[in-house]
């Protein structure tokens, strides 16, 4: 017998009773699709352990409420579109004892009790579970009050979220506004297994092999789906996993849509490591197929004559050209965005990708040619305003845009928490709430966003600025040589990010070291002639924070003029 702290989360199926009466076949079919594809991958991605199967119900144990609560929004949110089945999660942090493979105790009762009063789609938390989330998960949450628990001597205040709204339900967008990914690459996961009786075996396998899938909407220029033959012309990833005593070997092979063979990997580890060494080969084996399944993707595209291109093709290709955060890269990307516009005015993501681009480029300073696509905003910010609240990162582009133009940070912060509230996992709304969180003088909560991030996405199109922000957001906080670390893991991806330089540069001026500051000011300026402080401050004065100020102090100092 045991006994620890742990956070247990509880669930069961809505109305299973009644839906076993109404089609038993269909409703077991659900169940089964429902555990292979959702449940189990997303309890094996937040490192969950299911400790109880009622068949309608789970107890399962997370180490932390911020593991328990990822888990259940992602697998509500996923459930969202389902048809048939709907669940109440409840999740408490307490004290539990495990005796015979099972687990006991007031986590345990205190979690049951508040899935029982969870709405079917909903999450209920309690106050303890509550406190140990970070800014990124506590939006998401809204004050449900104190409640008796039965058997429970205090009252204890609850925390609900509710159940996602459908798909559907919301006003119809103007035809064609949803994307319809139908000319974005499709990546088939067929599961591996092992013939290993040990339980953590299993789930380690489980885990492994789908987590290139457990965030599906993460990579959205991906259709991922996990299926035990690769979908039609489709990228295939099969893996596999076994285990020796307390060795193990996962295993991975990529291939293109016509079978042949792109990539492939052997990775060793020691039952030891456990989590550790799962989480780092899951990392190593999502990004590398990300990046390589975009290589693909970026040659097969630039071989197709423009005229050719479809809206969404226009769209990815965008997303690639845009990779370095060079100038020209930059307006190569919005001229494909302009394309993907004029051919389906009613594509939502152009319009957010294009908005996104234009500022980015405002920071950075940008001229030139540049100029045409900053006449355009005014036009596209103001078509995209058609789409409110249909795209949540198109939501924050334009709230980004307000606040350029007026510099009022309360309404950029009321949307930064709405939005997080919203859609805590759309890893663009992180990453843009990271950068708008910098620009309104809050870099801790940048660096929340920015974290949460790189957990649910270490890669894709966006890297070089998320290494740019998280340098930018240490630099604002003091941290010096963690902004260095950064902003030179960015440079080993790109030399055109004016940002990179600038953190440098201010950072090694702040440490004494004039040498390195004043080489980097002056690779700044190589991209940016004649850049100035009044205008650094012009683009953006970090929200009028001392950070801010500290920033242009170390650019002072590292040779950029007045």
């Amino acid at each position: 017998m045991s006994r620890r702290l742990a956070a247990i989360f509880a669930a069961d199926i809505a109305g299973y009773f009644a839906l076993m009466v109404a089609d038993e076949a269909a409703t077991l079919a659900s169940l089964r699709r429902f555990r292979a594809e959702i449940f189990g991958p997303a309890v094996a991605g937040a490192r969950g352990r299911i400790v109880k199967n009622m068949g309608d119900g789970w107890l399962v144990e997370f180490n932390s409420a911020a593991d328990a609560v990822s888990c259940a929004i992602q697998v509500q949110d996923r459930l969202a579109d389902d048809g048939t089945m709907r669940l109440r999660i409840g999740i408490h942090i307490g004290d539990v004892t495990h005796e015979d493979e099972d687990v006991f105790g007031d986590g345990v009762n205190v979690a049951a009790r508040l899935e029982a009063l969870a709405d079917p789609g909903g999450v209920m938390i309690s106050g303890p579970a509550y406190t140990s989330l970070d800014g990124a998960l506590r939006p998401s949450f809204d004050d449900a009050g104190e409640r008796m628990l039965k058997h429970i001597a205090r009252p204890l205040r609850l925390w609900a979220r509710a159940a996602p709204r459908r798909r559907g339900a919301a006003a119809p967008a103007p035809a064609g506004g949803n994307l319809s990914r139908r000319s974005f690459p499709r990546l088939g996961l067929q599961p591996g297994a092992t013939a290993d009786p040990r339980t953590e075996i299993r789930e380690m396998a489980e885990a492994l092999t789908s987590d290139p899938g457990v965030y599906p909407g993460a990579v959205r220029w991906l259709n991922a789906e996990t299926a035990e033959r690769a979908p039609e012309a489709a990228y295939s990833l099969v893996s596999s996993f076994c285990a020796r005593g307390d060795r193990l070997r996962f295993e991975s092979r990529l291939t293109a849509p016509d079978g042949a063979l792109i990539w492939s990997e052997k990775f060793d580890g020691d039952l030891a490591d456990g989590f550790e060494w799962r989480d780092r080969v899951g990392e190593e084996a999502a990004a590398a197929v990300a990046g390589l399944i975009l290589d693909e993707e970026d040659a097969r595209l630039s071989g197709i004559p423009p005229e050719d291109l479809t809206a969404e093709q226009c769209l990815l290709a965008g997303m690639m050209a845009r990779r370095s955060f060079h100038q020209d890269s930059s307006e190569a990307a919005l001229a494909l965005y302009a394309r993907a516009i004029e051919r389906d005015p009613s594509l939502v993501e152009a319009h957010a990708q294009a908005i996104a681009c234009v500022l980015a480029g405002r920071t950075c300073g940008f001229s030139g040619g540049f100029e045409r696509y900053y006449a355009l905003l005014p036009e596209w910010e103001a078509a995209a305003r058609r789409f409110a609240r249909q795209l949540p990162h198109l939501d924050l582009s334009l709230a980004i845009a307000d606040f350029m133009h007026s510099r009022a940070v309360a309404p950029l912060n009321r949307t930064i928490a709405d939005l997080l509230r919203r859609a805590p996992f759309d890893t663009d709304v992180l990453f843009y709430a990271g950068w708008a969180s910098i620009w309104s003088g809050d870099p801790a909560a940048a660096l929340k966003c920015f974290a949460r991030r790189r957990r649910l996405r270490p890669f894709g199109p966006n890297l070089v600025a998320l290494h740019g922000g998280c340098a930018t957001a240490l630099l604002l906080l003091g941290d010096d040589e963690e902004a260095i670390r950064h902003a030179k893991q960015g440079l080993e991806l790109t030399d055109g990010f004016l940002t990179l330089f600038s953190v440098i540069a201010s950072a090694s001026a702040h440490l004494g070291r004039q040498a390195e500051a004043e080489a980097a000011m002056a690779a700044h300026m190589r991209l940016i002639p004649g850049d100035s402080i009044s205008a650094r401050r012009a683009v953006s004065d970090y929200g009028g924070s001392l950070g801010g100020a500290r920033y242009f102090e170390g650019l002072r100092r590292a040779g950029m003029p007045e």
